[in-house]
């Protein structure tokens, strides 16, 4: 399995660790990191040393810290995501508008297992996904903070399910038709 990028959603810190090692890997050429505004200090450490995300968040006000962190074979540069509501859908599609008018053939998305059947979602809504491949890749079960063999015996599991399938039937209802992002 190879493709043109490798994108790390914003959120679970197992995510972009998991994603480096992809990218390390050779699986593509091309890594995105997703880094939200609880993130920035963690991904700015780890497993990278990033210190312009430091740099970047105190230019920029609290409400539009949601940032891209692009690594392409030697060389990184980070910048604003520019997304206009928080949640997977937006995030999707603010990466969306970002890679246009070049948009990759092959796409892994990097997320928790229980959270990319809302990716999947998401992608199958965005306009720009559909002349892709997109593979999604979940971070396996031993390094992934929710595991799905015994979740029930862990309260932080119950919930985290519990809010995964409530945003996905509030998907269903608020994302019905496709999007465009103006730029596919």
């Amino acid at each position: 399995m190879s493709c043109d990028l490798i994108f790390v959603l914003a959120g679970r810190p197992e995510r972009k660790p998991y994603g480096w090692e992809l990218f390390q890997s050779g699986l593509a050429p091309r890594l995105i990191f997703s880094v939200g505004r609880y993130e920035v200090r963690r991904t700015a450490n780890e497993p990278t040393k990033i210190p312009e995300l430091l740099e970047i968040r105190d230019r920029t006000p609290p409400e539009r810290r949601h940032f891209w962190a692009d690594f392409r074979q030697g060389s990184r540069s980070t910048s604003l995501a520019e997304v206009e509501t928080p949640g997977t859908f937006w995030e999707l599609h603010a990466l969306a508008r970002y890679l246009a008018p070049d948009f990759p053939q092959r796409i892994a998305i990097v997320s928790t297992a229980i959270h990319l059947r809302r990716v999947k979602f998401c992608c199958d809504k965005i306009r720009a996904f559909r002349n892709s491949t997109v593979l999604y890749v979940a971070v396996p079960e031993d390094r992934s903070s929710f595991r799905q063999a015994g979740w029930w015996k862990h309260a932080n599991h119950w919930s985290y399910l519990l809010s995964e399938y409530l945003k996905l039937a509030a998907y269903y209802f608020r994302y019905r038709k496709p999007y465009s992002t103006g730029k596919d």
